[in-house]
């Protein structure tokens, strides 16, 4: 049995017609294919606990159609199922978890390679706490997580009006500029406290720290140019004491991956990172946005089934 997952609202609903456009192509075969959509945020994590209850043993492939948003959900709601394989079919706004596994970023393409193809193999996904919560109580993530001026510039371009009219005319970088723009003037550098690997330090004017799985954040910036899937570490991405005109520096130059040539970004591999601030942090995981106090990040155990190259 094939499952699709499908968020109708990424991609203005391109990634359910293509689902259906597909289906319908198979003839005899559509009664493999079951599809479901979620409805509001936080429903495709609910939608995928639900199918692993009902299919965990007869699923075959397990499609996730839309952003990374849709994806961190689903893999959320797959927490305790890690025997289903999935596919990610990209058709949001970012689609870094494609860029990552380097499959095609064209919904069409991927959907028919992952068929053809079914190239599985395992991905090292991470998994986090936040604040004093026990480790029973962590989530996963796929491509990234960071904390400071990255993910403000997430929340504030996450609440905007005018994300989903950029959206529609595929321009969505130009939220990204403005948002980025806007939180140049309004982001106040942390001190934080961060443990990586068991040695200690305390960093002052930290705009941000990222932590990846592979190489992509932010819709294909090139954070972390030295990261690659794999089962033990991390790479991690340190910006502190940057002017903010600087900060522009960076992000131009991040998509080409040559930022860590700037002597304020500091990057290292690791396997485990702790972070502890005495004032609040804006964090994303995958584009997900919230806040803590601290925070401790490292890979999960056991390696997931994904299509990727």
């Amino acid at each position: 049995m094939y499952v699709f997952i499908i968020n109708p609202a990424a991609g203005n609903g391109r990634g359910e017609q293509i689902v259906q456009d597909f289906i319908k192509r198979q003839g005899d075969f559509q009664k493999q294919y079951r599809t479901y959509y979620s409805q509001y945020p936080g429903h495709a994590k609910e939608l995928a606990s639900q199918i692993a209850r009902l299919h965990q043993d007869k699923i075959q492939l397990l499609f996730v159609v839309g952003g990374d948003g849709t994806l961190y959900e689903v893999l959320n709601g797959l927490k305790h199922d890690r025997d289903i394989p999935i596919s990610f079919i990209p058709v949001g706004s970012g689609n870094d978890f494609a860029r990552g596994c380097m499959t095609s970023l064209n919904p069409k393409v991927n959907l028919r390679q992952s068929i053809d193809e079914l190239l599985l193999k395992p991905y090292w996904f991470g998994q986090y706490v936040m604040d004093l919560n026990p480790k029973n109580k962590s989530k996963l993530f796929a491509s990234s997580i960071g904390f400071g001026f990255d993910a403000e510039v997430a929340e504030r371009v996450n609440a905007s009006k005018m994300k989903a009219w950029f959206n529609r005319l595929r321009l969505t970088f130009l939220i990204y500029v403005i948002g980025l723009i806007m939180t140049i003037f309004t982001f106040k550098p942390k001190d934080i406290e961060l443990n990586i690997d068991g040695n200690s330090k305390t960093l002052s004017n930290v705009w941000m720290i990222t932590i990846n799985n592979h190489p992509y954040f932010g819709g294909g910036m090139k954070i972390a140019p030295d990261a690659n899937i794999n089962p033990h570490t991390f790479h991690v991405t340190i910006v502190k004491d940057m002017s903010k005109w600087k900060i522009l520096l960076l992000f131009v130059t991040v998509f080409f991956g040559k930022h860590t040539s700037l002597k304020e970004v500091e990057t290292l591999p690791c396997s485990s990172i702790g972070l502890k601030s005495e004032k609040p942090l804006t964090y994303h995981a995958d584009g997900f946005t919230s806040s803590c106090y601290q925070s401790r990040i490292e890979k999960e155990l056991g390696a997931r089934q994904v299509i990727r190259k």
